[in-house]
């Protein structure tokens, strides 16, 4: 995994635009994947009053960040 980030680092700091055109519809793939665990990691990090505040359950947020599709 390690290989394609540091294939692209040198290129720009970050991705306006997930997934980048240049990549390959493999690499892509990864990143988004990458990127919704990333967004699920930090769904089970926040606290009870952050979830009441966007409208979801506590359970809702384990189930969701148990995932790995």
């Amino acid at each position: 995994m390690s290989a394609v980030f540091q294939e692209f680092a040198p290129r720009t700091a970050f991705f306006p635009r997930l997934p980048p055109e240049e990549l390959t519809e493999a690499q892509s793939r990864l990143l988004l994947w990458l990127d919704r665990q990333r967004q699920r990691a930090r769904l089970a990090e926040l606290e009870d009053w952050q979830l009441d505040d966007i409208g979801v359950s506590r359970s809702a947020a384990v189930t969701e960040s148990r995932r790995w599709d």
